[in-house]
């Protein structure tokens, strides 16, 4: 963990809070990426846990470490499948839609 910077404190007391999400987690700043990340001194040999998806520090931080928890992981998955069904379906209206007007022209 060379290119990483462990955040101890931070503005919004993210780094703290995290710990009761799980008391493992740890937030750490990757000088290569750029971007934060948490990881688990639980977890021996790949202690990497998520790349935090924002660019700073916040609320949204913990929403996602709760949503990415493994104990949710059917329910995460149900929703990804739900997401992908609407994108499906509405990319099967546009391309309806678009077949009727090249159609009437």
């Amino acid at each position: 963990m060379k290119n990483l910077i462990k955040v101890e404190n931070d503005v919004f007391y993210i780094a703290r809070r995290l710990k009761n999400v799980d008391p493992s987690y740890e937030v750490y700043f990757n000088l290569t990426t750029k971007c934060f990340e948490v990881h688990s001194t639980e977890q021996e040999k790949n202690s990497y846990c998520f790349k935090v998806p924002y660019n700073i520090l916040d609320e949204r931080t913990i929403d996602y470490a709760l949503k990415t928890r493994s104990e949710n992981r059917d329910k995460l998955l149900m929703e990804i499948e739900l997401n992908n069904k609407i994108i499906e379906e509405r990319n099967i209206k546009n391309q309806v839609n678009l077949l009727k007007e090249a159609l009437c022209l």
